[in-house]
């Protein structure tokens, strides 16, 4: 998996690229504490670009969520694209994370 962090007016983006399985995960923990440590309002994790996304990896994405929001700061994802946006909109995820389909969108709720 490839991870890009880069600074945008109002938050901090983390593109995801490739696979987020239970091995990739570790890598993105690693950026996530870093902006815990950084951002002091809106993160949005852009998950366009992820191919395939097992268990591990979601189970990971969910619990960063809770954990960046229990700061009392904002986290945002960027819907990923083909099966994986199927499998997101079956597990019904948008019911507990705000999810959108750009980066305009999630940049424009406040």
């Amino acid at each position: 998996m490839d991870v890009v962090v880069r600074s945008v007016k109002g938050a901090t983006v983390v593109d995801l690229h490739g696979r987020l399985d239970y091995r990739a995960r570790w890598q993105l923990k690693a950026v996530i504490n870093q902006c815990c440590l950084t951002e002091p309002e809106h993160l949005i994790v852009n998950l366009e670009d992820v191919t395939f996304i097992d268990s591990a990896g979601l189970g990971f994405l969910v619990l960063a969520y809770l954990r960046f929001t229990g700061l009392k700061r904002r986290m945002t994802w960027i819907q990923p694209k083909g099966a994986m946006a199927t499998v997101f909109d079956d597990l019904r995820l948008r019911e507990l994370v705000p999810i959108f389909t750009t980066e305009q969108e999630a940049l424009a709720i406040v």
